[in-house]
């Protein structure tokens, strides 16, 4: 391959490294996190700890997942009481008004008397008037922020409601993380400094530019190259030594569902025979029933009027091969774009990136629930998204598609996350499906780590959403489940035929 020869190489532990020169670990404070919500280079690196939920779900099983508190006592709602070191990167709930009428928010951190947040939750929430900027705080659908909130020794979150009417609302979702007892972690202070404003700004105008438009194309593509498949036909690109993928764009003409969902789109890292992806290129960039009528922007994934575009950062060392193949009964053209980073060499802790298209078929009504995965006590049938065995690795994202041919609303089931650990509940227990994608009741928008492509209507037809994990991603040392219920807003008795077909992404780091 050709490399760009103004290109200067990146030293591997800067570019992906977890640890300092000399094997010091950084301090993780505001900064850091805001940081890795603006870049995407840091996804392929290993980072210690595990991200866990505390949520409202319900212990009973069933679908009542707005209000099902773990721990309340007297005045207050105890929502997270946790040892650090540690950051939230996440809070979120449903309905506002006079839902959280009188209540408060309080958080405190590393055991102070003081609060660094005591306001009423409509406040919290506001992100005009409020502690935080849009799009880090959002309230168009469901209430949330993605603001981090870092603390070296402990975090409280806790709901008052002074006035005992205990308008504690409903929905509550706190997603965070816990590093290593040695972890250093910097305590988030209130106000900020001068400094963490000025890198506050930053990622929200790297947000709104992520989320309403198309990454810039490098000065030279490394590799630009139109293939012309017929039927049956398949070409690949090899690329050898070491290196980056940094951006992957794509064009295939005809772009219809037929066409998307038959081209296979094979990536293998390191001479591997088995490819670390080999799926069908419309599930892999999420546009299969829409092509490129509707357009959708995000930080890592999205689809433009001439093309879809990747940015996930795919580090190989001893060359790659991109391999398209054309599985459908028409002539296709493709447009590939490649922007390849070289690197003399990469450190043992960087990961190779990998997806998986899942595909579950319900039968109306729910008649093959006897041959579906099944969780919890009531036994509620499950997508099942992603298992994987002794395997270390790093969850980043997921695109649901789901085929739904009728108007009930098709996302009550909750997500099910887990990392190093089995039994039941999971560590990571969601709401239901559409508060995993920041958004609910059945409103979702485009923001820079989430959102929805979809067709004129949402529902009955093809149902799109994706979501990123930056700061929150998913480190698993031996084994990973992802899971979400099928439960529609009806009885399972009444679930009409459906396809639910999931791409996860992630990394493999070696044993």
């Amino acid at each position: 391959m050709k490399f760009r020869p103004a290109m200067a190489l990146l030293v591997s532990v800067l570019a992906f490294g977890p640890t300092m020169a000399g094997g010091e670990q950084p301090v993780l404070r505001l900064t850091t996190f805001l940081d890795r919500l603006m870049t995407v280079d840091h996804l392929p690196a290993k980072v210690a700890g595990h991200t866990k939920m505390a949520s409202t779900w319900s212990r009973k099983d069933d679908n009542r997942d707005g209000d099902d508190f773990k721990r309340i006592e007297g005045d207050r709602n105890i929502l997270l009481d946790l040892d650090g070191p540690g950051c939230v990167h996440r809070i979120f709930t449903g309905m506002l008004g006079k839902n959280v009428a009188g209540t408060r928010i309080r958080i405190l951190l590393d055991n102070q008397s003081t609060a660094v947040f005591d306001m009423p939750i409509d406040e919290f929430f506001d992100d005009r008037n409020g502690p935080f900027p849009y799009p880090l705080v959002f309230h168009k659908t469901y209430p949330g922020t993605l603001f981090p909130i870092p603390f070296a020794k402990h975090c409280r979150i806790e709901l008052f409601s002074p006035d005992q009417k205990k308008n504690w609302g409903n929905y509550w979702q706190v997603t965070y993380t816990q590093y290593p007892k040695d972890t250093p972690v910097e305590t988030l202070r209130w106000p900020l400094s001068g400094a963490e404003k000025k890198t506050v700004d930053q990622a929200c105008r790297t947000w709104l530019r992520a989320q309403s438009s198309p990454p810039e194309a490098p000065r030279q593509w490394t590799s630009q190259k139109q293939i012309t498949l017929k039927p049956g036909e398949a070409e690949s690109i090899v690329l050898s030594g070491g290196g980056v993928i940094r951006q992957l764009r794509l064009h295939a003409s005809p772009s219809t569902p037929e066409v998307l969902s038959n081209v296979k789109m094979q990536l293998a890292w390191d001479g591997r025979e088995t490819p670390a992806v080999d799926m069908p290129i419309g599930y892999f960039f999420g546009n299969v029933q829409t092509g490129q009528r509707d357009h959708y922007y995000s930080l890592l994934l999205g689809v433009d009027k001439d093309y879809v575009y990747c940015r996930f950062p795919m580090p190989f060392e001893r060359g790659a091969s991109l391999r398209l193949e054309n599985g459908s009964d028409k002539e296709v053209t493709l447009q590939v774009y490649l922007d390849v980073e070289p690197l003399d060499s990469l450190s043992a802790g960087v990961g190779r990136f990998h997806a998986r298209l899942r595909e579950t078929e319900i039968q109306e009504h729910c008649a093959n629930k006897a041959e579906l995965p099944r969780c919890g006590a009531l036994d509620t049938p499950v997508h099942e998204i992603l298992d994987l065995e002794h395997t270390r690795g790093k969850y980043v994202g997921l695109f649901l598609h789901v085929d739904w041919p009728e108007s009930r609303w098709w996302g009550e089931g909750d997500m099910l996350i887990w990392a190093d650990e089995d039994g039941w509940p999971p560590a990571y227990h969601g709401t239901g499906t559409e508060e995993y994608f920041n958004s609910g009741w059945g409103l979702f928008d485009q923001k820079a780590v989430s959102g929805c492509i979809r067709e004129p209507k949402m529902h009955p037809g093809h149902v799109g959403v994706y979501t990123f994990h930056l700061n929150d991603a998913f480190s698993f040392e031996d084994r990973l489940r992802i899971a979400v219920e099928i439960w529609p807003a009806g009885r399972l008795d009444q679930m009409p035929h459906s396809f639910w077909r999931s791409t996860a992404y992630w990394y493999e780091f070696s044993p």
